[in-house]
């Protein structure tokens, strides 16, 4: 792992930066996740921290202030970006991020662990599988996407959560791996609960930004947007799930999972400021 600082000038970035709406619009919407799950991120792995042994898990230690540091990097330039968004025509996009920031505000509060780990392990198998679609270009495909500080920000994070996949998985199973049977179903409830949380506050935020295009549509052009809206989400849910799949095994290790072909080349074009820390 490398904590890379990159900057994404987002000044002339439309919302609207695809010829895909609808697709682009399912990102704008995902967009709001990294945001404020990092920095819920963050918090959860420190806890965890606290709960390790300062000699024996050194190693693991150090790798949690990489994961860290580049989630760090990761919500900063998001919220940019989601300023873009939201400042460029779609006002009410802050309840929605309010709404989202509370539900963690909330788990911090009232949840365990144990609970917490295994929704932050469910969230990193979302995004590690996403790595690919982004790295090796089919989400600039289907977006319709001419090369943008947008694009370049997505193949960034999505290459740098291939990069730190292992790091939360392996805090789970070292701090709650046993019995491994219920260390196992428990992991993929994680999966299932982060899935369904996010999907629920992304879809209502992407109905919000297509209904505010869809006012100026004809009743033709609006049936054509909700057509290309179903299409989308079946394509690109379908893309997800198989790679999503194989994370319910019980034999699973995102250690063992293949990277993107473009992975290096993608995380070559952010070298480590002088001075950074970076482990292997």
């Amino acid at each position: 792992m490398r904590v890379r600082s990159p900057e994404f000038d987002f000044t002339d970035v439309s919302p609207r930066w695809g010829s895909n709406l609808e697709a682009v619009h399912l990102v704008n919407a995902q967009g709001m996740i990294p945001a404020y799950i990092e920095p819920f991120l963050i918090k959860v792995m420190r806890r965890a921290a606290e709960e390790l042994d300062p000699l024996a898990d050194a190693e693991l230690l150090r790798d949690i202030d990489l994961f860290n540091r580049q989630e760090g990097q990761h919500y900063r330039l998001h919220r940019a970006f989601n300023a873009m968004v939201r400042d460029g025509g779609y006002p009410d996009m802050a309840d929605h991020e309010a709404v989202f920031e509370q539900d963690y505000e909330h788990f911090l509060r009232t949840r365990s662990l144990r609970w917490l780990l295994a929704y932050c392990e469910g969230f990193e198998s979302i995004g590690s599988t996403g790595a690919e679609l982004w790295v090796d270009g089919q989400m600039e495909t289907e977006l319709g996407a001419a090369p943008s500080p947008a694009v370049e920000l997505w193949k960034w994070h999505l290459a740098e959560e291939y990069e730190h996949r292992t790091v939360v998985n392996r805090v789970y199973h070292r701090l709650y791996g046993r019995p491994r049977l219920f260390a196992w179903l428990y992991r993929a409830h994680g999966i299932i609960t982060a899935s369904r949380h996010l999907n629920r506050r992304t879809a209502a935020l992407r109905r919000y930004l297509l209904d505010v295009d869809r006012r100026g549509m004809t009743d033709e052009q609006r049936r054509l947007s909700e057509e290309r809206e179903s299409a989308t989400a079946r394509k690109l849910g379908a893309a997800n799930l198989r790679r999503l799949v194989r994370t319910f095994s019980p034999f699973y290790d995102p250690a063992r999972t293949p990277p993107p072909a473009g992975l290096q080349a993608t995380l070559n074009r952010y070298p480590v400021p002088a001075g950074r820390s970076k482990s292997a």
